[in-house]
């Protein structure tokens, strides 16, 4: 079953990222106001382990959502690289229930380790850093945000599945009722005087109830509950075995794409406590926020078109795959520039008025904002790739992270502070990642940056046009 998306399922992509934005927006005052400065370095530490989550994925989920995709629009077959293109256009629920049973087994065993890590290295980390403020408030805290992390790893799996299959709108809703209980959870258990500990069972409480969504509504969509349970066949051992054998292939490679990601987008805010006071973490880690965020609602159309650059490989559909990267691009730069610029313009000047003291300059905003935009540029041609089950990248994003945490590193040891941890990134990306990728994605799709730019105005303007016809109808 070929995957489209349309007007509905864009518009839930821009509610889900606005409400991810429009959560941190609304909790971002009351975390300022209600912990100390200190306190709120330690939750930026907390929110960048929290990301520990994605490493310990070690690339499995995108490689069983890229399978499941396959399933659903027909494949007779898995293979480790590239495809065997579909002939049929119908689901293959048996092979798609063979996938998720292994998935299963994979994320019991990934999720364990997870844990172990954090009640580990992760503890002694924390404690380390956290010797002058409460044991007790920062470990219970820490308790909950571990316990958080385990639960979020072993069911993850499912909102990428609703990715997997198209399913966008149900996707973004889930994360859109988890956001809300997150939101209402956070503020009311700070107002309440529970400090860190209360943003701690928050966030448990968020992804405990995101996961259970997002597993609802899969079984739910299409039918797929219903078709999955008619298989009565179980997947034997030896039918695990060789499906983990095809996944691990790529996911392996897309494990140290997650490395790399982890260390470019992370590792920073991890490294600065050691060599900064958590007061000047808390500074930087904020201007990286604002780039995030303005980086994923940016790139909001390139996330929710992978499944159907997915589709259109599998489905052998050319034509349909470089109008799709063309709009993906297109949209992400516009937008990503119109961004940049109301953040510096109104963003700052708002925060300011909260807490003076913490809000970064716009020098730096701008400097962790370009650093971002490479990140998302160069993703947005390797999903190309990856996409068409390949992935060639990982070697190059291992090497251009590890570069960023070196020279981070010494930076820092040279006591230039933020702007070491800004230019370290800046350069070790830009040195091959960010030109390269672009360069091989547009010869294999045979088209120019000219094409690109003109074949993605050109879409953006369709897309914007049969929303409005739609609006006026």
């Amino acid at each position: 079953m070929s995957v489209k998306l349309s007007n509905k399922d864009y518009i839930w992509s821009y509610i889900g990222v606005f409400m991810s934005v429009g959560a941190s927006a609304i909790m971002l005052p009351f975390i300022l106001y209600f912990l100390n400065e200190d306190m709120y370095g330690l939750w930026s530490v907390f929110q960048s382990a929290m990301a520990i989550t994605t490493l310990f994925d070690f690339g499995f989920s995108a490689s069983f959502s890229r399978n499941i995709n396959y399933c659903w629009c027909g494949a007779t077959e898995l293979k480790k690289t590239g495809v065997v293109y579909a002939e049929s256009r119908e689901p293959n629920f048996q092979l798609m229930k063979r996938t998720m049973t292994a998935c299963r087994y994979v994320f019991l065993l990934l999720s364990g380790a997870a844990f172990l890590f954090m009640t580990g290295p992760g503890t002694v980390y924390i404690l380390y850093i956290t010797k002058s403020l409460s044991r007790a408030e920062t470990l219970s805290a820490w308790a909950f945000y571990v316990a958080a992390v385990f639960l979020n790893l072993y069911y993850g799996y499912y909102n990428t599945f609703l990715r997997g299959v198209g399913a966008i709108t149900d996707a973004n809703r889930a994360m859109v009722v988890a956001k809300l209980i997150l939101i209402l959870l956070t503020v009311t258990l700070l107002m309440l005087g529970f400090g860190i500990v209360g943003t701690g069972v928050a966030y448990f409480t968020y992804g405990f109830s995101y996961r259970i969504l997002s597993r609802r509504a899969f079984l739910r969509y299409k039918g797929i509950g219903k078709n999955l349970d008619s298989v009565t066949e179980k997947a034997s051992r030896q039918e695990i075995k060789d499906l983990f054998t095809i996944v691990w292939h790529n996911a392996k490679k897309e494990g140290g794409v997650t490395l790399s990601e982890y260390l470019a987008n992370q590792a920073c805010t991890i490294i600065s406590p050691l060599f900064l006071s958590l007061h000047m973490t808390g500074v930087y880690s904020l201007a990286v926020q604002f780039a995030t965020v303005l980086a994923n609602v940016a790139a909001t159309l390139y996330s929710a078109n992978v499944p159907v650059l997915q589709s259109a490989y599998i489905t052998n559909d050319k034509d349909r795959t470089r109008r799709t990267m063309a709009l993906t691009v297109f949209s992400y730069v516009a937008l990503f520039a119109i961004g940049l610029l109301v953040v510096i313009g109104a963003g700052l000047p708002i925060l300011r008025l909260i807490k003076p003291d913490t809000t970064p300059s716009a020098a730096v905003v701008l400097g962790v904002g370009l650093y971002q935009f490479m990140l998302k540029y160069r993703n947005c041609f390797t999903s190309y790739f990856s996409c068409t089950n390949r992935i060639p990248y990982a070697k190059a994003f291992i090497i251009s992270s590890v570069v960023c945490a070196m020279l981070a590193l010494a930076m820092l040891r040279l006591g230039w502070g933020i702007w070491g941890l800004i230019l370290a990134q800046i350069v070790g990306q830009g040195i091959y990642n960010v030109w390269y990728w672009p360069i091989r994605a547009h010869r294999e799709m045979g088209m120019t940056v000219k094409d690109m730019l003109q074949v993605g105005s050109q879409e953006t303007y369709k897309l914007l046009q049969g929303f409005f016809k739609k609006k006026k109808d």
